[in-house]
């Protein structure tokens, strides 16, 4: 069996020697490769499945060991190279890791290069649980294949070599056991960091390119994992900002692979130039799941309000806003409030007795559809798989349900009703979200009862009880079953089964200072010991937790204080896309923000067209670059001359070649072509 004591004698003794020098090797040199040649080198290792090669692999000396040639060439003389060289490890830690991975992980390109040649499995996967993600109990998780391996650990010379040898060449569009292929799992390596985005945004835009070289009819960046995700919408779920603007702001100079651009110059004047986004996957209209929705609905990215603010995001919230969200918002306001009067005045003037006038029953009508609208939408939206918003489902629940028993003639309807009205109008802070000042407040408020309230509320129920079970453990127990019934003073000497209740609210009474102290110390057995308990538990409670409550939404205050942009942006971002999923899909393609535009040529010479969103930008670093590929005139003339009587779109501005710009692009290396070449339809006037 191969142990790692004698390979390491092996490494020792065989340094600088080679199997073809059988005449030069020595007595004892030529005894271990006998002796090798004796007991197979596929031997393993009982616990991990471990070969003589990964030791070797384990074990350089200044990246080289010169015993894995030696090793390979025993395997190959004996017919086993294949499978000495892609026996997997079999242990639960490091399951499917081959020596191709680990060639790969210590980045001896010439050994990797060898097993490649030798018929390495290029496609092998580690699986083991030391690759899996860290919030899943791994280490260091890369996508299971050896192409992914050499790319997560910055390694372009192996993927250039992996993708293009002439042995067998890795397949970019593999995928490993969660459907990850290597761009999904370059974004889930990204941490943000400046140099760590910098080599995954390089190498993510290379393998993409190579891909579209390779394999013309595949598009490596929409294909899904297991969890139906992109690399875009992946790096949107876990808030990698650096690589999700890198992604959407993707502008590719190779002409060969322009299609794989997100971004497009239009036009540009001095410093001013305008960009056409494309919108796939970004848009909510269109898309099963969108990055917009990911972003907003979210909760667990804790950076979603940074990529809110990445551009076309920005823009393209606020032209949703202009375009329909704001006059529909402030239709929701106005009809809210409506029906919350509506419900306040049936609830004010119910009738005890007699039939319904026309009115009220005009206004219970309208009170009942909106608890069915509310649930029914509520519903609906859970269905989709979409958050529920709690406080309108329990208002919705609550109006039915007063409803029904109101029909039935039950008085208690009157109980749930009032708590059906009372959380009506707590719901009218939702609509605080379309305005800057009342959303920042409506936050705090949110904050508070959530987080600080809320760990109050616990602790002091705590001391309550406990003071409360001790108080009126020092009352005596009553002789007789009926002896305090209307005859007992308010603070009895001995207890019943109402005393603890009594208590709980004196001792609530005495928190927030309106409490008789005097007259719980009446009934007490013993007085001072009686005493000492309220006072302890009026410092623990009234000067402690009070006033540590008061910290606390202080503290709260101070940091939403901070952050109240960023938290109104997104308050105001998932009120916009509320408004939007309330419609019928019609109506959102009528609502549809952007332009169909062609962008190019794609592979097959067609017009290349897609929805695209248009940001005017600002960039005073940038002057008078690559003019011999953007549109003559600047601005948006054409939407001018439609609104003056026609309706000429610029629609078709993209879709015509300039001939002059090519020839500039041909002659002279120093114009850089991003996109293909533009006119429009006022050259060919002017030139006919």
């Amino acid at each position: 069996m191969c142990t790692l004591f004698s390979l390491a004698f092996l490494s020792n003794q065989t340094q600088n020697l080679h199997l073809q020098d059988v005449k030069k090797q020595t007595k004892p040199q030529r005894s271990l490769v006998s002796l090798y040649m004796f007991f197979p080198v596929l031997s393993l290792e009982p616990s991990t499945g471990k070969t003589c090669l990964p030791k070797a692999l384990l074990n350089l000396h200044s990246g080289h060991n010169d015993t894995i040639p030696m090793l390979m060439d025993i395997a190959e003389q004996t017919g086993n190279l294949r499978e000495f060289i892609n026996t997997p490890f079999r242990d639960v830690y490091y399951r499917g890791q081959t020596a191709l991975h680990i060639a790969i992980e210590r980045r001896c390109k010439q050994y990797m290069e060898l097993l490649v040649e030798k018929g390495a499995d290029v496609h092998a996967q580690a699986r083991g649980r030391f690759f899996q993600p860290r919030e899943e109990g791994g280490y260091f998780y890369f996508g299971e294949l050896p192409l992914s391996l050499a790319a997560c650990t910055n390694q372009p010379d192996m993927v250039h070599y992996l993708t293009e040898n002439s042995h067998k060449a890795a397949d970019l569009r593999r995928q490993d056991s969660r459907g990850n292929t290597v761009l999904h799992a370059l974004v889930r390596i990204a941490d943000n960091t400046r140099d760590n985005t910098r080599f995954v945004t390089k190498m993510y835009d290379l393998l993409l390119i190579k891909c579209a070289k390779l394999y013309p009819d595949c598009n490596l960046e929409n294909v899904l994992n297991n969890d139906g995700m992109s690399p875009l919408m992946m790096a949107a779920k876990l808030g990698k900002i650096g690589v999700f603007q890198h992604i959407i702001r993707r502008e590719i100079k190779d002409e060969e692979a322009r299609h794989l651009s997100r971004k497009f110059k239009d036009w540009a004047y001095g410093p001013v130039y305008s960009s056409l986004y494309d919108l796939s996957s970004l848009e909510t209209c269109g898309e099963e799941v969108s990055v917009l929705e990911i972003l907003v609905y979210n909760s667990r990215i804790e950076n979603r309000h940074e990529m809110l603010a990445v551009e076309p995001i920005n823009e393209l919230l606020r032209a949703k806003w202009q375009k329909f969200a704001a006059v529909t918002f402030y239709i929701s306001v106005f009809s809210y409030l409506a029906t919350m009067i509506i419900f306040t005045l049936v609830a004010y003037y119910r009738p005890s007795t007699g039939t319904v006038s026309t009115v009220r029953l005009a206004g219970e009508i309208i009170t009942v559809a909106s608890g069915v609208f509310f649930f029914t939408t509520n519903v609906m939206h859970y269905l989709l798989t979409n958050p529920l918003c709690f406080h309108s489902f329990i208002y919705s629940v609550l109006v039915l349900v007063s409803a029904a028993l109101y029909l039935s003639g039950i008085e208690a309807y009157v109980s749930v009703m009032v708590f059906a009205l009372a959380l009506g109008w707590m719901n009218t802070l939702y609509f605080t979200r379309g305005l800057k000042l009342t959303g920042t407040y409506s936050i705090m408020i949110q904050k508070i009862l959530i987080k600080d309230l809320f760990r109050f509320l616990l602790v002091y129920v705590l001391f309550m009880i406990g003071y409360a079970s001790a108080l009126v453990s020092l009352l005596k127990i009553c002789p007789e079953k009926n002896i305090c019934n209307g005859t007992c003073p308010k603070y009895p000497e001995c207890r019943d089964t109402n005393t603890f209740s009594e208590f709980l609210l004196d001792l609530f009474k005495l928190t927030i200072g309106i409490g008789e102290l005097d007259e719980m110390l009446k009934g007490a057995q013993y007085p001072v010991v009686f005493l000492i308990l309220l006072v302890t538990y009026i410092i623990l409670t009234f000067v402690l937790l009070l006033n540590m409550l008061i910290a606390l939404m202080g503290e709260t205050v101070g940091q939403v204080s901070k952050e109240s942009k960023q938290i109104w942006k997104l308050q105001w971002a998932t009120t916009i896309l509320d408004i939007e999923r309330s419609f019928p899909v019609c109506l959102r393609k009528s609502f549809r923000v952007g332009e169909m535009v062609t962008v190019g040529k794609g592979l097959d010479g067609t017009p290349d067209k897609r929805w695209c969103f248009r940001v005017d930008e600002v960039k005073w670093s940038h002057w008078n670059q690559n003019l011999g590929i953007i549109n003559e005139d600047p601005g948006q003339k054409d939407l001018y001359e439609q609104t003056q009587g026609g309706r000429g779109l610029r629609r078709d501005r993209w879709s015509t070649v300039v001939p002059r710009a090519v020839e500039l692009n041909r002659g002279s290396r120093d114009h850089m072509v991003e996109m293909e070449p533009l006119t429009s339809r006022h050259r060919h006037k002017s030139e006919s």
